[in-house]
């Protein structure tokens, strides 16, 4: 009996991914890429948009009038190192980036911040010569971002009883290789779309 129940359900999986499989391209202005989908349940991924230049491979699945798309194998997401961490006078606060920095993508830090007592993260504002001043103390932690992409890396907590000139180290480790992990791709007509990096993303089927 489970023999048989898996075959109908394999059964029933093909049929829904069968019209779905297939090549996709985007047709957008200042976008190119495409996505590929096999019967077998692979798919390769591309996109260039602007700054960002990402692909990724994995397994996808059906999920009612969508699909949905998980990394295999899971790309390293990039990160940041502590270098120093200099005392500075209290309220003050100086990050900057090991050389090279973020490379192509300049060498100023953004990220978020939170302050002792308030539960909600704020944007981390520093200047060009990343310096901001607090008063009286400065934040409990900051968050440094990823431009372009926008990954968080990992939290640095600050101490409440000093200032900080603190220099980063920016480890790209596997940046430009799309993580998804079950990533939503509705499907519209033919066409499947998906929002990422503040656009909508229209993949076109190519002719079989």
């Amino acid at each position: 009996m489970q023999a048989l129940l898996a075959a109908l359900f394999l059964a029933a999986a093909q049929a829904n991914a069968a019209p779905v499989a297939g090549l996709y391209e985007i047709r957008q202005m200042e976008m190119a890429g495409g996505l590929e989908l096999t019967p077998d349940g692979h798919f390769r991924y591309s996109l260039d948009y602007g700054a960002v230049s990402e692909e990724g491979e994995g397994s996808w699945r059906a999920d009612g009038d969508a699909i949905r798309l998980t990394s295999d194998p899971m790309p390293k997401a990039p990160t940041f190192e502590v270098v120093k961490d200099e005392p500075a006078p209290k309220g003050e606060l100086v990050v900057k980036l090991e050389p090279p920095g973020f490379g192509t993508m300049g060498d100023h830090v953004t990220g978020l911040m939170k302050f002792k007592g308030f539960p909600e993260a704020a944007e981390l504002d520093l200047d060009e010569n990343g310096w901001a001043g607090f008063t009286p103390t400065v934040p409990e932690l900051i968050i440094p971002r990823v431009p372009v992409y926008g990954d968080l890396g990992p939290t640095i907590m600050l101490s409440p009883e000093r200032g900080h000139r603190l220099i980063l180290r920016f480890v790209p480790n596997d940046l430009g290789k799309a993580r998804f992990e079950g990533e939503r791709l509705q499907r519209e007509d033919k066409n499947l779309v998906v929002y990422r990096y503040d656009a909508k993303i229209v993949f076109h089927p190519l002719p079989r």
